[in-house]
């Protein structure tokens, strides 16, 4: 063989080993984003609400939250789907949307991108309560984690 064929057999392999080398790194995976694990029409209706800021008071909040229910914080549809609720500081009712996060969360916030400041993660799903967490910390400071729990239940 000639020391040109040589050179260029040896360009190709240096080219094509670049070229696996790249092939082998793989991108970090995007994170499946699946549907919200609570529809409107299950947050609708009439809630006692209460909140806490210490997780060993989850329990006697939750008696506190039901005994709101003689002042029910009430939640409707709202006329694109969403629920009416207030937005942290606001005196004016907003429409609400559930929207599933990237790692499996759900949201509760504006419409637009999950996980945003006026959000809140919704957890501890049943027919006849839920919770939410402020994303943003000055909020959930100032509020804590919040407990809904029906009045009349399901």
């Amino acid at each position: 063989m000639g020391i040109a064929r040589r050179g260029g057999a040896l360009a190709l392999a240096g080219v094509l080993a670049a070229f696996l080398a790249g092939c082998g790194e793989t991108p970090s995976p995007t994170p499946a984003i699946v549907a919200p694990a609570v529809s409107a029409d299950q947050l609708v209706g009439k809630w006692g609400l209460a909140s806490y800021r210490k997780d060993e008071d989850r329990a006697r909040t939750i008696k506190e939250a039901l005994a709101q229910c003689n002042k029910p914080y009430v939640i409707n549809k709202g006329p694109s789907g969403g629920v009416m609720m207030y937005l942290a500081d606001s005196k004016e009712l907003s429409e609400l949307v559930l929207k599933a996060g990237p790692s499996g969360q759900t949201y509760l916030g504006p419409p637009g991108d999950a996980g945003t400041a006026d959000d809140r993660i919704v957890t501890n799903v049943d027919p006849n309560s839920f919770t939410t967490i402020w994303v943003d910390p000055d909020n959930a400071s100032r509020y804590g984690t919040m407990v809904y729990e029906r009045c009349g239940k399901r």
